[in-house]
């Protein structure tokens, strides 16, 4: 079984319900058992302007799934949520990203693991510290708390205090 990390973003409809029920859809997943969940936070859009507030989240989970058939089953829970590819970093009703799994480092044409941007997202690092301070990058050699607190030195304004969901 792998240790995965997997981030949640969203920002139309009723996101937190959405949430909910994509983490009971991944926990029913073949060989796979949701482990924890981060707290739920609300986040300013990265993207195009005049888009609502995101709220954001990470679960850990444990699969026996192959990275492609995991991203394959995340792609159709966001489907089966309304999830359309419209316009890059626009609205969405249900975004999952694989961010890690174990240490394993995937560059494929789909998939890129770890998640090439995590490091300079306070929204997938707080969440992903809520549930691993340790978890170690494997390219970049940094704990999850280290490359949060070195994004928190550049003057990024910390979260409010997100909320269990």
């Amino acid at each position: 079984m792998n240790h995965i990390f997997i981030a949640f973003g969203g920002n139309l409809g009723d996101v937190e319900s959405s949430f909910r029920s994509a983490r009971a859809a991944i926990d029913q997943l073949t060989n796979t058992s949701v482990k924890q969940s981060s707290l739920l936070y609300r986040t300013p859009p990265i993207g195009p302007a005049g888009q609502p507030d995101y709220f954001n989240a990470v679960i850990s989970i444990a699969s026996s799934l192959q990275p492609l058939q995991l991203l394959d089953a995340l792609q159709h829970i966001e489907a089966q949520h309304h999830r359309k590819r419209i316009e890059h970093w626009g609205p969405r009703t249900l975004d999952l990203d694989i961010i890690a799994m174990d240490s394993m480092i995937i560059n494929a044409d789909r998939l890129i693991i770890p998640h090439t941007q995590m490091q300079f997202r306070q929204f997938v690092l707080q969440p992903l510290c809520d549930l691993d301070t340790n978890w170690q990058h494997p390219l970049l050699h940094q704990t999850s708390s280290q490359l949060l607190q070195t994004l928190l030195d550049t003057g990024e304004t910390i979260l409010p205090k997100g909320k269990v969901w």
